[in-house]
């Protein structure tokens, strides 16, 4: 009987290596997520963009997550009730918010960041090439295919 590992180990696409990647990633953070935050699994990637873009609005998160801004908004309500951030009415359009982490939404991303290292660590350990090498690599082959789709569709 054929395995996972063999599947993985013979395949000639990409895309493969990558979904494997994705779905043991997701496995490991949710674990985390679910486990140790105040947030679910769904909301990872707002609270994350809140932690590199202080002051973004709910539009700037909902394009940058490609959620729509009902989801958004929906989600960031949970978010104030549990404490993890502040809306304040942006002074540029009164009808919308900027969004800033308060302190413990703050040291939940820097914990879940820390997850992050270590699962790059982990699998990274017995690889024959830098991890910055291999940032470097995976950033050129996702920004070619970001470039290939946008000329192609």
């Amino acid at each position: 009987m054929i395995s996972y590992d063999d599947i993985i180990n013979d395949s000639p696409f990409i895309i493969n290596h990558l979904i494997t990647l994705n779905k043991t990633h997701d496995f490991y953070i949710n674990k985390h997520i679910k486990n140790e935050t105040d947030i679910q699994p769904s909301q990872y990637y707002m609270l994350m963009f809140l932690y590199y873009e202080m002051g973004a609005t709910q539009s700037d998160i909902a394009k940058a997550c490609l959620m729509d801004r009902s989801g958004v908004s929906r989600a960031f309500k949970e978010f104030e009730e549990k404490g993890l951030i502040k809306r304040n009415i942006n002074e540029n359009n009164k009808r919308s918010y900027k969004i800033n982490l308060t302190q413990k939404g703050k040291k939940t991303a820097e914990f879940l960041i820390q997850k992050e290292k270590e699962w790059d660590n982990i699998i990274c350990e017995e690889l024959d090439i830098a991890h910055n090498d291999l940032l470097n690599l995976l950033s050129k082959v996702s920004l070619k295919s970001l470039e290939f789709n946008r000329k192609k569709f």
